[in-house]
């Protein structure tokens, strides 16, 4: 009776406070839904977004969002991303973006055709501009005996490292079907952590385990150094996050004060300051909330948005957001699935529009519009030229943008090891200035993947669509992670 009680108290709070702040955010269904059960998604560099099919259907197949002539991915609509190799269908597994604008790398799976495999398979999707993708198989490393649903990241260096779920390895990505080896976590395995990427270019990881090399702690961390490759102990988180149940843990963010929020799959939080090389407590979520595997995602006001629910794989799911500037957590507005879903289910990814989309393994895609907020003034890219207005090559390809702040300040939106979809990279939007109608442009090959705000002159090429109207003149922005930078005016 006190449980039935202490929720009930919990929802009406909640009811309260979202009639509070209903007009300032907002969940809108997509107009044209999917018509399957989506999860994993991920950014393409041409504006599109790539989802996966999940559980009830066909999870060998994807499908690509297109936002329509005016940039909205409320009003897009859909097309096939194309199917994965013959014996490949996957469920909870990493996914990259490659930085040559042209590829998609999905490695592992918990599940293969709705069996608890924790399979090494992987693929490599090769993107047509403004089509489909085609994928083909791409081998493990050779010493893993699985992936499952393991971690990866881009490191600042443009190298993707990519966990072993099931042991303490990892490896470089070093082309199709070729990976370089790399050094062992000190903990007992990688199995449920996340990759975070800091500023400085290093990478931290909070163990799910007690780690004996690390004082045989349950609140043990590692740091790992990308300049030798190796990983040491960090500080001690300033609770245990993970549950002893299913050592699960819940999201890590990168915020833009440089701060890491890592959430508990048990209702707490901690804060990681990489300067002080400390942590400090978080917020405590209320009713019992936490994120045993659940989304998290860096909002363009600099709150973060997050999916959480009571219990390890419990429905009760309740939006909340961070607040780093008074280190609280708030409920905001929930989506209809709310609280039907547990916070597993969910994916939260920035868009270009500085929206977040949510899919939740559900036919029904939703976009949420964050209230506004001074948080990301300092953080969006400033991009440069030579001269107020420049000019498409003629044959549209390897247009030079440069600039600062071109990946922006963070990998933007996190989970831990089910999936990855990072945005920390330049999206390009083409505006003509007669029409208004929107283009995206096609970025690749930048000079660094760096996240770091004091990283530098950067530069990245950019291909202008198929079948693009080379004439008038267009308003030209780079956005990293839903922030749009200045423009320039081409022609």
């Amino acid at each position: 009776m006190r449980t039935c009680l202490k929720m009930c108290a919990f929802t009406s709070a909640m009811l309260a406070m979202m009639l509070g702040i209903a007009n300032a955010q907002s969940w809108t269904p997509l107009t044209h839904q999917p018509g399957v059960s989506l999860g994993a998604i991920v950014q393409l560099r041409d504006g599109r977004i790539l989802a996966h099919e999940e559980q009830d259907g066909d999870s060998t197949a994807w499908h690509i969002l297109t936002p329509d002539a005016t940039g909205s991915y409320v009003n897009g609509t859909w097309s096939s991303g194309g199917h994965l190799p013959s014996g490949y269908s996957p469920w909870f597994f990493s996914s990259q973006v490659m930085l040559d604008g042209q590829h998609v790398l999905v490695e592992g799976g918990e599940y293969n055709f709705g069996n608890a495999v924790w399979t090494k398979l992987g693929a490599l999707g090769t993107v047509t501009p403004g089509g489909s993708v085609s994928w083909a198989d791409n081998a493990a490393p050779s010493n893993f005996s699985n992936i499952g649903d393991a971690q990866s990241v881009i490191l600042a260096d443009g190298r993707v490292m990519q966990a072993n779920c099931c042991s303490q390895q990892s490896a470089f990505y070093n082309g199709p079907n070729n990976w370089l080896a790399n050094g062992n976590i000190l903990g007992r395995t990688n199995d449920e952590a996340g990759y975070t990427l800091l500023h400085s270019g290093k990478v931290i990881l909070v163990d799910a385990f007690n780690n004996v090399a690390c004082n045989n702690s349950p609140l043990s961390t590692e740091i790992f150094d990308p300049t030798t490759n190796t990983w040491s102990c960090g500080p001690h988180t300033t609770t245990q996050l993970w549950d002893n149940t299913g050592h699960e843990l819940g999201p890590q963010v990168l915020m833009y004060n440089g701060k890491v929020l890592a959430v508990g799959a048990v209702p707490a939080t901690s804060i990681y300051d990489p300067a002080a090389n400390s942590w400090s407590a978080g917020p405590t979520p209320a009713g019992g909330l936490d994120a045993a595997d659940g989304p998290g995602a860096l909002e363009t006001n600099g709150k973060v948005l997050l999916m959480l629910s009571p219990g390890e794989f419990q429905p009760g799911c309740q939006m909340v957001e961070y607040s780093p500037g008074s280190n609280t957590l708030a409920n905001t507005v929930n989506p209809p699935v709310c609280p039907s879903d547990s916070s597993f289910v969910g994916h939260l990814m920035v868009l270009p529009t500085g929206q977040i989309m949510l899919t939740d393994l559900g036919p029904t895609v939703y976009i949420y519009t964050p209230a506004p907020g001074p948080g990301a003034n300092a953080n969006r890219p400033t991009i440069i030229g030579s001269g107020p207005i420049q000019h498409f090559t003629q044959s549209g390809a390897n247009n030079v943008m440069m600039g600062f702040k071109l990946n922006g300040t963070t990998q933007n939106n996190a989970y831990g090891d089910d999936w990855q979809g990072d945005t920390n990279y330049p999206i390009v939007r083409i505006t003509n200035l007669s029409t208004g109608q929107v283009y995206w442009g096609i970025t690749h090959d930048e000079s660094s993947h760096s996240i770091d705000p004091n990283a530098g002159l950067m530069t990245t090429k950019f291909d202008v669509p198929p079948s693009f109207p080379i004439g008038p003149q267009y308003k030209v922005e780079l956005i990293a992670n839903g922030l749009p930078s200045n423009f320039l005016i081409y022609q």
